[in-house]
Parts: C-alpha cells; structure tokens; sequence
C-alpha cells in the first residue's frame, strides 16, 4: 500500500471533523471546564486470575497467579471533546512456573499474561448533538460478537488499537463507523517481540436495527501488516441476528464472510467462512446448537487475527491460528442459572475442513457469582481430547474481580 492511499482514511477523518466542529456557544469557557470537571470520574478496577495448564506433551504443567491492576481516569465534556486515560498492571503473585511468551521459561506450557504496566487506552474524542463520535489515540475496539475484531478482554493485557475511529448513528437504527490504525498492541505486551503488530488496518462496519427482533450488519477488514504478511488480506462479510417474538423463545445468529490475499501476503487465497447457530430459552435453561466454519485447502486456512479468540473454537485455545486444512466447528451448549450461580456447559466436536480429519473433541464449562456489586467470582474448565491435532489440555481457572 502506498503512503498516500495509507494516509487517506486519516485524511477522510479530518475532514469529517472539520465539519462538525462546534459553532460558537454562549457559555463561558470557565463554565464548560467546570462542567467538564463535575462529570470527570475517577475509577480502579482489580483482577486476579489463577491459570492451571496441563498438556500431554513435553511441556511441564503450568500454573499462573497474577493480578491486574486498571486506573481509569474519563473526563466530562467540554465544547463536546473528552478524553480516557487508562493505565494497566500485571504483577505475577508467586512464582513463575508458566511461559508467560516473554520470560523465557519455554520448558512450561504457554500462559499469555506478561507482567508489565502500560498504557491500555488514551484517547481524545469529539462528540456531536447529531450523533457523530470521532476519537483519536488508542483505543479498545469491539465490533459485533469479536469474532473478527475484538479486545481480548480474557487476557490480562487486552488488545488495543493505535489510530482514528469515526462513528456516525442515523435515524431508523442505522449506524456506521469506519476506522484507521496503524498499531496493534497485543497481549503479549507491553514488552517482547510479539507486543506489537505494526502496519495499515481498515475497518468499517454498518449496523441496521431491522426491528426490535431483528439485526443485520456488513463489514469489511482490510489488514496490512509489516513484519507478519501470512495475515495480510481483506474480509467482507455481513451479520444477521434475529429472534421471534411470540411463541418459542427461539433466537438464531448468521455470519458470512469472504476473505481473500492483499498488499503483501505471500499466497493467493480466497476463503469462505460461515457461522450458523439457533438457541431456544426455556423456563431455566438455554440451549444452544451451532457451527462455525473457517475454509482451508491445505496450504491456507481463512484467519481472524485481531478477533477475540478465547471466545471462539474452546476455552483451550487450540485454535488460536486456524490449521490449513480449515475448521469446521460443531458445538452443543446448555446455559443458566443455579441459585444466582450463572452456569455453561458447551460441547465441541473439531474437524477439518479440507479432507477427512477429525482434529478432537472439547468440554467447557463455567460457572461465575457475583458476591456483591463490586465482587464478581468465576470458575471455568476446559479439557481438549486430542484425535490428530495437537494434544490433550486441561485447563483451570479462578478468577475474582473487584470494582472500586
């Protein structure tokens, strides 16, 4: 991509901006800071997470303690700009026995939570009376169910993005935003080879309310990375989620999607992807059936890599790059609440999509509280059964998190 047509989602932002920059107001500049300042909040937020990994396999088992600690400081408006300030810390509590990706103890199984403080958002915006949101820096971006672009909230460190978003919502429940960034920060960060993803990332996405039931969305990605051109392309899909509204609480979600090579991938590909799954609420449970399909030919495989992963084919992880023979992924869920204790149980059934493969099978299971308004506990397992794909992972994990 040259510079110029690089820099001309940027120059589109501007513009847009120059437009809705605000026309002169009567109040004094002392009363809008003022404002501003009486809306301003200050917030701390802590998480603690122990992380139990055993893999039948060379590695020796890992077991991770860490707390994150997060400073957010959001301001009030002034002439309609404000600003998010959020600093994050990872502190391990105890000792090392995991392979953090950045520690260097590649003898045990892998658990991405580096220590390390950083920036994780800061960012300046502008919002209008019409509707129009224009913000600057970096940022945390989730855009539909983030299975193409996400934050990785699981992670201690989440993703987050360097650049300019601009969101727009018009009348009839009809919504845009198109985005440029020119940096990933990853969770493997803040510090390590893999803390950063540089390059030119395009986003746009378009959102229409249909009725109170239903919801249609279209999307395109377009990813140019630096120094990791295997994930190069560009992605065009649209999103369908709708529910009846008498009779059988009955709810379905539909994802297609189309990717093909860009810039400087080093293979022509052209990937479908598919996701199709229909959900049934009764009186205190809801079941869920789905499938996920993520087209390969043996050399490639369509990929998601700025998506929430966690979310997505297991709570193991095995899934994380999409194999080149593809994925096909047929889950069973059954979802609800025991005594305000939220539980899931979830199914999954892995196979290839070129040829005959049958990559496993998984269990997952969770279970969280909320102690108090502040004090939130959750509990998940996951175990992976491995038939020719990678090996058997049990995973375990607790996790409490308290708002001040």
């Amino acid at each position: 991509m040259t510079t110029a047509v690089s820099a001309l989602p940027f120059a589109i932002t501007v513009a847009l901006s120059a437009t809705i920059l605000p026309t002169p107001v009567t109040a004094s500049i002392s009363d809008e800071l003022n404002t501003a300042v009486k809306q301003s909040s200050v917030s701390a937020h802590f998480r603690y997470r122990l992380e139990y990994v055993d893999q039948d396999n060379a590695l020796d088992d890992a077991i991770a303690s860490t707390l994150r600690s997060r400073l957010n400081i959001d301001t009030g408006k002034a002439y309609g700009f404000s600003a998010l300030l959020q600093l994050d810390n990872v502190s391990q509590l105890g000792g090392d026995n995991y392979n953090s990706t950045v520690n260097g103890n590649t003898n045990y199984s892998v658990v991405a939570d580096p220590k390390g403080t950083d920036i994780n958002q800061a960012l300046l915006r502008y919002q209008s009376d019409n509707g129009t949101v224009l913000s600057a820096g970096r940022q945390l971006v989730n855009q539909l169910n983030q299975r193409f672009l996400g934050g990785v909230g699981w992670r201690q460190n989440e993703q987050t993005l360097d650049g300019y978003r601009l969101q727009q919502s018009f009348k009839q429940g009809l919504s845009a935003e198109v985005g440029h960034y020119y940096n990933v920060n990853r969770v493997f960060g803040p510090e390590g080879a893999a803390a950063d993803q540089r390059g030119s990332f395009n986003t746009a996405l378009l959102q229409w309310q249909l009725s109170p039931a239903q919801q249609l969305a279209a999307f395109g990605y377009d990813f140019e990375f630096d120094s990791w051109a295997a994930r190069s392309s560009r992605t065009l899909g649209i999103d369908y989620q709708g529910k009846l509204t008498s009779g059988p609480k009955l709810s379905w979600h539909l994802a297609l999607a189309k990717q093909d090579d860009a810039h400087n991938a080093p293979l022509n590909v052209s990937h479908h992807y598919h996701r199709l799954s229909v959900s049934w609420a009764l009186e205190r449970v809801t079941l869920q059936a789905g499938q996920e399909r993520l087209a390969g030919d043996g050399q490639s495989a369509f990929q998601t890599p700025l998506a929430t992963l966690h979310a997505f084919s297991g709570f193991a992880d095995i899934f994380l790059n999409t194999p080149d023979n593809g994925l096909r992924d047929n889950w069973l869920q059954a979802s609800g609440k025991l005594n305000n204790v939220a539980l899931a149980v979830t199914y999954h059934r892995f196979d290839s999509d070129a040829g005959n493969s049958k990559y496993g099978s998984e269990w997952n299971a969770s279970a969280g509280y909320a102690v108090s308004k502040q004090l939130s506990a959750l509990l998940k397992l996951a175990h992976y059964s491995a038939d020719t794909l990678a090996a058997d992972t049990t995973k375990v994990w607790l996790m409490l998190s308290y708002q001040l």
